[in-house]
């Protein structure tokens, strides 16, 4: 018999829907000695595929487990500051700015008067802070 793959199941399964449930808690309910470490155990407000998550998850089973009255250290917030995400458009971009872009007439037009409405504002700083404008 032939096997013709579709997909490559472990490369893959960091990129598949999933809802809550689906993975196990790193220590589960009851559990007295042994956890769940890595990708595929669920801890709170962190996106898999990257080291830092496999860390907290050997953190948390530690000091859930032994009883160790410390916190794993918090996931670096950047999804929540803007500084990042307009330093990240940037980039993005290839370092040109919204002004620079080749973008068609209607987009001009809502750029500049867009432009308008920030003019003199925190908004303005920012954007030309982070070269965005």
């Amino acid at each position: 018999a032939n096997t013709v793959p579709c997909m490559m199941p472990y490369i893959t399964a960091f990129f598949m829907p999933r809802a809550a449930g689906d993975r196990p808690n790193v220590v589960p309910e009851g559990a007295v000695n042994f956890a769940f470490l890595g990708q595929f155990a669920e801890t709170v407000r962190d996106t898999i595929f990257t080291t830092e998550y496999s860390m907290r998850t050997a953190m948390e089973a530690v000091y859930t487990l032994l009883n160790i009255d410390r916190g794993v250290p918090e996931v670096w917030g950047s999804v929540y500051d803007v500084r990042c995400l307009l330093d990240a458009t940037t980039k993005l971009s290839d370092g040109k700015k919204l002004t620079e872009m080749n973008v068609g007439l209607f987009e001009k037009i809502a750029l500049k008067e867009l432009l308008k409405k920030v003019e003199g504002s925190d908004i303005e700083k920012l954007l030309k802070e982070y070269k965005v404008i």
